[in-house]
C-alpha cells in the first residue's frame, strides 16, 4: 500500500505486491516454488496494464529471483522502438529471458539458492509417491497454488499480475498460464472511460485455464449489470461446461477480478473457484491494515464439479485522469513511455 499512498501507479503496486509473494518460502512463486522432474526451479509470471493495455510475460525462466520483475520490464518496453523496424517482445523464455534479466540489470542467483526447503521436502515425496503409485493417474502432487494481484489506482488505472513455480515434477520448459495471454491475467479500461474498468488473474491446473482463457472472461464477465451473476455464468460457461475441456473430468481453477467505474469512483472485487479452498487478502490505502478470506467451497459440493462466487465492494477517491488517445506513428520514433 506504500506504493500507492505514495502516488505510484496500480502497475507499480501489482509487482510490488507480487514481489513479496515470491519472497515467501510458502509459496508456490519466485523462491520456494514447486520443482521440476529434475529437481530445478522454472518460473512463470507476467503483469498487464490496462491503461496502455501492454502484457509482459516470463516462461519457464531460471535464476531470476523475483520473475514478477521481469515481466514488468517486459511490459514497460512494449513503448520503446527498436532499430530496423524491430519489434519488443512481449514474452521471453528460458535461457533468453534470464539473459534479458541479466542486462537489464534485474538479481540473478544461483539454482540452489531459489530452492527452500519446504520445496525439496516436497519434491523427494512427491518422487517416492510416483514409485509406489506409478499406476494410478489420480495421485494428487501438489496444489495448485499460483499467486496474482489485481488493483485500481487513484486515477482509476487497473492492473493485474501472477507469478508461479508451476506443478511439482512438471517437464523442464512448460510454460503454465501465469504466463499466457489472456489465461493468468487480464486488465482493461476504455478509452474514453465510458465503461467500468476490469481486471482479473486466475489459479489452478495451467493446461485447463491456458485453454479456457480464464483470464479474460473473468473480466469480460464482470461488464454484466451483475458482475457477481456475471462471474458465476462464467464458471459455470466458460469453465466448467466448456467444450475445450471434454476430456477433463476434474475442473479445478480459482479467478479473482475487480471492475471500477471511472465516473463514480465505485467498484467491487470478486472472486470464484471451483477447487475445495482460495484465500483473498485484500486493502485499500484508507485501511490500517489488509484484510483475509478463505473461500470455502460447501460440503455438499465437489471440488471441479461446481463453483462458489463472492465478493466484496469498495470505494476509490479518485483524481481527474487524462483521456486516452492513440496515435501512429513511424516504426523508428518513440510513440509512447508506457503512461499515457
Amino acid at each position: 500500500m506504500d506504493v500507492l499512498r505514495n502516488g505510484g501507479s496500480a502497475v507499480e503496486a501489482v509487482e510490488k505486491a507480487i514481489i513479496e509473494l515470491e519472497n515467501s518460502p510458502l509459496t508456490n512463486a519466485g523462491y520456494g516454488s514447486n520443482l521440476s522432474w529434475e529437481g530445478t526451479v522454472e518460473c512463470d509470471a507476467s503483469i498487464m496494464n490496462g491503461q496502455t493495455l501492454h502484457f509482459g510475460a516470463c516462461g519457464a525462466v531460471s535464476n531470476v529471483w523475483n520473475p514478477i520483475i521481469l515481466a514488468k520490464n517486459l511490459c514497460m518496453k512494449q513503448c520503446d522502438s527498436l532499430s530496423l523496424g524491430r519489434v519488443p517482445p512481449c514474452i521471453l523464455t528460458g535461457h533468453g529471458a534470464r539473459l534479458w534479466a541479466e542486462r537489464m540489470g534485474i538479481e540473478i542467483v544461483d539454482d540452489r539458492k531459489m530452492i527452500s526447503t519446504r520445496a525439496f521436502r516436497n519434491y523427494k515425496h512427491c518422487k517416492r509417491k510416483l514409485k509406489r503409485y506409478s499406476l494410478q493417474n489420480d495421485i494428487k502432487f501438489s496444489p495448485l497454488d499460483t499467486v496474482g494481484a489485481i488493483c485500481v489506482d487513484s486515477n482509476g488505472v487497473v492492473a493485474s499480475g501472477a507469478s508461479s513455480g508451476g506443478v511439482s515434477l512438471k517437464h523442464e520448459g512448460r510454460v503454465g498460464q501465469a504466463a499466457s495471454y489472456g489465461s493468468g491475467v487480464w486488465a482493461f479500461m476504455s478509452r474514453d472511460g465510458s465503461k467500468p474498468s476490469i481486471a482479473a488473474c486466475t489459479s489452478g491446473c495451467g493446461e485447463h485455464l491456458i485453454r479456457t482463457q480464464l483470464a479474460r472472461n473473468t473480466a469480460e464477465s464482470l461488464l454484466d449489470s451483475s458482475p457477481v451473476l456475471g462471474l458465476d455464468k462464467c464458471l459455470k460457461e466458460k469453465f466448467l461446461e466448456s467444450p475445450y475441456l471434454w476430456d477433463v473430468p476434474e475442473r479445478l481453477g480459482g479467478t479473482l477480478g475487480l471492475r471500477f467505474d471511472p465516473q463514480t469512483g465505485d467498484g467491487e472485487m470478486l472472486w470464484g473457484h471451483t477447487t475445495r479452498t482460495m484465500c483473498i487478502g485484500y486493502m485499500s490505502a484508507e485501511n490500517d491494515k489488509p484484510k483475509c478470506v478463505i473461500s470455502y467451497l460447501p460440503t455438499t459440493m465437489e471440488p471441479g464439479q461446481k463453483a462458489v462466487v463472492s465478493g466484496r465492494p469498495f470505494s476509490v477517491p479518485i483524481q481527474p485522469c487524462p483521456v486516452i488517445t492513440w496515435q501512429v506513428m513511424q516504426a523508428d520514433k518513440q510513440y509512447c513511455n508506457g503512461n499515457i
